[in-house]
């Protein structure tokens, strides 16, 4: 299977190291791009754009990281809920893969919360790799 287009919906946390690594390792692997993601859900206009800016920023900087280690990459920040958007995304640019961190949360916090990663894996079209928060930590 070839990765061509690899989605990496990224959450401004410590996990995204670890997405971005398995990202780019896929990538030229297979000759492929990378679209960096990041969903900013929000309740005001100013807030928005607020979040928006922050976001666009923090892809800027990993899809630097990414051009400079020759792996073909763009970045878009999205608003709206956060599975509906990867799995809008994944689909408008026919993403072979999608790669995101999953943090395990326990049993009655899933019922509660319900889960984007779930959601993504459930009504995706796209393969799903999962990284946990572990292997961040053990790097």
């Amino acid at each position: 299977m070839k990765y061509e287009r690899i989605l990496a919906p990224l959450k401004q946390d410590a996990t995204d190291e670890l997405v971005v690594e398995h990202a780019a390792s896929l990538a030229r692997l297979s000759n492929g791009r990378v679209t960096l993601l990041h969903v900013v859900h929000s309740h005001s206009r100013d807030e928005a754009a607020y979040m928006e800016a922050q976001a666009a920023a923090y892809l800027k900087r990993w899809q630097e990281r990414l051009t400079d280690q020759g792996v073909p990459a763009e970045s878009r920040v999205v608003q709206g809920e956060a599975a509906e958007a990867i799995t809008d995304l994944a689909d408008e640019i026919h993403a072979d893969l999608i790669i995101m961190a999953s943090h395990g949360h326990s049993e009655v916090r899933h019922v509660l919360v319900g889960s984007v990663t779930e959601d993504v894996v459930r009504n995706g079209h796209a393969p799903v790799l999962l990284v946990r928060p572990q292997q961040a930590a053990e790097k």
